[in-house]
Parts: structure tokens; sequence; C-alpha cells
């Protein structure tokens, strides 16, 4: 097994678990190389990708990984590490197994979207967790249309929009008070911030379909930002597509934790949500 060691190269801890990751595997001659700039062709030679760091370093890695189907396994250096597989104090016994083979692949849905200006495509991103498109720095609400395929669905005069998938449902989408989706229930989720309406609903779309936010009209720059990590300045007029991407991100699991087991200890998540429950 040859593995690629990704650390988030501004944390002091992420490096020095770096460190000892060198010692643990170099005892073991199982060849390895840390990689502080990863790029689709750096990372194409591994058959797994160890990410030191938080969410961010794993959604980054993650989206360049996915275009050469390495498969990656997160521990958290990081606040929250909602996507990782394991603390740093449990590294090391998740490494005897990982070597043992004794693991399963979970493939995580990616969408990918096109800008259209005029007719013309101007950009595109790759997004493990979500788009967003929102308004600049002043708090002026934007006017939007969404469309699933032809159809029409709605239009929102709000702070913005969030596109996400299965994984980035317990994101930003949460937040601004989008569903909860289980990981492996493929499908697009459409979640309004801050609507200017008493009715607005977040929308589930068929993983296949196709999604298109038209900007109708901001009073200033707004912005479309891909996994809260990059961004690209939209214009009124701006088509933004989104659908279901070729590939899918590969993430490491092996410790045997549901879905739901992590939403408690990652989000404080009470068992009993309605405060009530049965002796």
């Amino acid at each position: 097994m040859h593995i690629g060691i990704v650390p988030h190269t501004g944390k002091e801890a992420a490096l020095a678990l770096t460190k000892v990751l060198e010692n643990f595997l170099g005892q073991r001659e199982v060849p390895y190389e840390v990689v502080t700039q990863p790029t689709e062709a750096n990372l194409g030679k591994f058959d797994v990708i160890i990410v030191l760091g938080g969410d961010g370093t794993l959604l980054s890695t993650a989206r360049l990984a996915s275009t050469v189907q390495v498969p990656i396994f997160g521990v958290n250096v990081g606040h929250l590490g909602f996507l990782t597989e394991v603390e740093t104090d449990g590294l090391l016994p998740a490494l005897e197994k990982l070597l043992r083979g004794e693991y399963e692949l979970e493939e995580r849905m990616l969408i990918e979207a096109e800008v259209v200006r005029q007719g013309e495509i101007i950009a595109s991103y790759l997004a493990l967790n979500d788009f967003v498109v929102t308004r600049g720095m002043f708090a002026r609400i934007i006017d939007l249309s969404i469309f699933i395929g032809d159809q029409h669905v709605t239009d929102y005069a709000a702070d913005g929009i969030i596109i996400s998938t299965p994984t980035g449902s317990t994101a930003y989408s949460l937040s601004a008070g989008g569903p909860i989706i289980e990981p492996l229930l493929e499908s697009i989720c459409i979640t309004p911030i801050c609507a200017h309406s008493l009715s607005s609903r977040s929308v589930l779309a068929r993983p296949h379909s196709q999604v298109s936010v038209r900007l109708n009209r901001a009073r200033e720059e707004a912005m479309l930002t891909i996994d809260g990590q990059q961004g690209f300045p939209l214009q009124t007029g701006d088509l933004v597509t989104i659908c279901k991407a070729e590939h899918h991100a590969s993430l490491v699991k092996l410790s045997g934790r549901g879905f739901f087991q992590v939403l408690h200890s990652r989000l404080k998540m009470p068992q009993t949500w309605g405060g009530i429950h049965e002796e």
C-alpha cells in the first residue's frame, strides 16, 4: 500500500502528527510520501490518502482525489471534524486496521456547477458539500429563480441559496433550516437563506436532475462559493447550472460508527429531539 499524507500546514498539531505517522509507517516499511501542495497529478499515485486536518482540509483534498479515484482517510486535527474518521488519539490503532485491510469505502456524491453568462460557460467547479449563491457585503437581498430540469420551481427574494449534497446537508444547509439527509441517500437539496417569505421551504431533487439558479437582479455583486473555500463573482443575468458529478469521493470507514452516532457526538444532538421518551 502506497500512502499519501496531506497535513494542514498551518496547524502545528497536524505537522507534529505527520512526524508520528512517518515514524509509524517507516518502522513497518510502508511506502509513503508527505504532500504539502496536493494536486490531481501528485495524488493519483497513492492507494489511500491520509488527511491530517479538519473538514476544510478534507474537502479540498477530496475534490482533487475524486477525479483520480483515490480514497481519503480523515484524521481530525480541527474543531468539528464532522467528515473525518478518527481523532488524533485513535490514529495509530486505526492505522493498524487500515494496513490490515480492515476497512470499507463509502462513496459520497459530488456535484458540479457551470456558470453561464450570455450563453457561454465561463467557469466550472466541483463540490462535495455545497454551492452557495449569496449577496455581497451589504445587507441587500437578491432575486433568484430556481429550476429543476425545465420546470420552474419558485422565485426567491433572499440573502442567497444553498445547493447541497447529502454530505453537505449537515453543513451550511442545516444552519439555514435545511433537512438532515443520510449521506448515501443521493439527492440534491435546495435551501434558501433568509428568504423574504413566510412559506419558504427546502426542496429535494433527484440526483440526476439539473438544478439551475438564475440571478435575476442584484443591487451589487453576488458570489458563487464552492464548499466555502472558493469564490466566483456573479452578475445579474448569470445562470448557475448544477448536477451530479461523474465521480464520487471515497471515504475510508473503519470505526463502525453510524451516521447518527456521528451527529450525536459532533453536533451535540440530543438523543430525544422532542424531549419526551418512553421508559
